[in-house]
């Protein structure tokens, strides 16, 4: 098996320049394809990654928000990993629902995508609840998470999306 090649990596500070910095980055270094529709889908993944690991940042008021970024690639196969802090009273509800979306199929995560828009209900921290959902329905395989205990409030959370790029695999 082939080794992962590093496309990007990213550990330090979340604000919105940092994200176009991030983001400008990954356009820079994303490798041709035959696929540009992967390169849009991970594009389009990894941009509701950073808005999430901003908003939902665990940040105790003598820090400022840190992420992680790491992009690989190997053999058509693409894996974004994002992590954030995380409040520990908000983990198990993170995980329940990434949990549930991976037991849904892509037709399930739709209706439940619409259903959501149409109800328009925005929680506290200015979203719906389609973020998750979002990176689902691009990537069109189950997300993967870690979690590290930091203290008694929060831990981080690393987040993995794969896409594969079907026509750039190769069989051994």
């Amino acid at each position: 098996m082939n080794d992962y090649k590093q496309i990007l990596s990213y550990e330090g500070e979340i604000t919105f320049e940092k994200i176009e910095d991030i983001l400008t980055l990954f356009n820079q270094r994303m490798p041709d394809t035959d696929c540009p529709l992967c390169k849009i889908r991970l594009f389009s993944i990894m941009v509701e990654c950073l808005e999430n690991a901003h908003r939902h940042n665990f940040t105790p008021i003598e820090q400022n928000p840190q992420i992680k970024v790491v992009l690989l690639h190997n053999n058509g196969h693409f894996e974004l990993t994002v992590g954030n802090r995380i409040a520990n009273n908000d983990l198990q509800a993170l995980t329940q629902r990434i949990d549930m979306l991976n037991r849904m199929s892509q037709e399930e995560i739709k209706s439940l995508y619409t259903k959501t828009i149409r109800q328009g209900h925005i929680s506290e921290k200015g979203g719906a609840g389609l973020g998750l959902m979002k990176i689902m329905r691009s990537s069109r395989e189950p997300m993967k998470y870690t979690i590290k205990t930091i203290d008694n409030d929060s831990s981080f959370i690393g987040i993995t999306t794969s896409i594969t790029d079907i026509k750039n695999t190769k069989t051994i």
